[in-house]
């Protein structure tokens, strides 16, 4: 009897001491009413923020987790989480949050967690930053959306690209460039090109085996070392459109045909914003016209202008926008042409 009231003694102090019976919740800094947190924005870009915040808790401490919680609603139980990894002197730590939307409100609240207990911040907000029209450049409010879900501006140059960069003016017809080259040169056509010299010997884009070794590449190498000219000659974002940014600026703009820019002599077509667009707001893509073998073609007719989009269904070709007085239609054409570029940038 003596053994069995001295077990059931310490089965009970034994209860008494586990942390959902312990007044404190687990030593001291394991109760709600003992953690603390506060922060707020420190710095806030168009597709990000950084947050720094200060708690009593040292997040190297057991299962101890601090951070913050967002989302564009004020649904926080099903909104995005963020952990801070580390922290500084008097336990303040930072937490950086990229792919976000530009000029987008967030909402969000600082926590702390020790165990079962959590602690939150009062509901705060930041707006990012609405993205800069780049000097040079022409703003439509186009505004599309990256296959990741975020979405981005689109600006357009106001000239024509050319060897040492932008032209100076927008009659200015700029330079001629094989698709996926990065130079210009004498003469246009496969015993030049630089990625194969048939269409049955293509080194690089190519998504068919008939046309050489596949790599599955359907966009051009931005950056410095890439294939995109217009990434390569010009700092920045810069760089040439997709075949989908062509759609987009068809779709929000006017392209209207004028035989004599500002009374310059030089045809093109003028590009408006179809709704609020004015003068004030545009561009002119010139009919440059084209280089095919050592020959210039069509100026003054016809325009031609790459994107940096591979023709998929016919490998030895790329997309392009092309116009006359009559009409504008994107089609694919061989890569080895010189056509013009006109850059964009975010």
């Amino acid at each position: 009897m003596k053994k069995y009231l001295f077990a059931l003694a310490a089965l009970g102090l034994l209860f008494a001491c586990t942390p959902e019976n312990n007044g404190n919740n687990g030593g001291g800094q394991n109760n709600q009413e003992e953690l603390t947190v506060t922060g707020e924005v420190s710095e806030i870009t168009e597709n990000s923020a950084t947050l720094t915040g200060r708690t009593n808790l040292p997040i190297a401490v057991g299962d101890a987790e601090v951070g913050i919680v967002y989302d564009e609603e004020r649904y926080f139980e099903e909104g995005k989480k963020m952990v801070a990894t580390e922290a500084g002197e008097n336990n303040q730590f930072t937490v950086t949050i990229t792919g976000l939307n530009f000029s987008t409100t967030y909402y969000y609240r600082f926590f702390v967690r020790k165990g079962a207990a959590v602690k939150y911040d009062d509901e705060k907000s930041f707006t990012t930053k609405e993205p800069p029209c780049p000097e040079g450049a022409v703003d439509f409010g186009i505004v599309l959306t990256r296959s990741d879900g975020t979405k981005y501006k689109l600006f357009w140059a106001k000239t024509n690209l050319c060897e040492s960069g932008l032209c100076a003016k927008p009659e200015d017809y700029g330079d001629y460039y094989a698709w996926g080259e990065t130079a210009t040169k004498l003469s246009y056509y496969w015993t030049s090109y630089k990625w194969g010299t048939d269409e049955t010997a293509l080194t690089k884009y190519n998504t068919n085996s008939s046309n050489g070794v596949p790599d599955n590449k359907t966009i051009l190498d931005s950056g410095p070392e890439g294939d995109d000219v217009a990434a390569k000659k010009l700092s920045g974002k810069w760089r040439m459109p997709t075949e989908a940014e062509w759609d987009a600026l068809c779709m929000y703009c006017a392209l209207t045909w004028t035989p004599n820019y500002n009374g310059t002599g030089v045809a093109g077509r003028i590009v408006t914003r179809k709704i609020g667009g004015n003068q004030d707001n545009s561009i002119f893509l010139p009919a440059a016209g084209y280089r095919l073998g050592t020959e210039l073609r069509s100026r003054g007719t016809l325009g031609f202008y790459w994107s940096s989009s591979l023709d998929t269904d016919v490998t030895p070709k790329a997309r392009s926008i092309d116009f006359n007085l009559e009409s504008i239609r994107q089609e694919g054409n061989y890569r080895y042409n010189g056509y013009s570029v006109r850059p964009v940038s975010e």
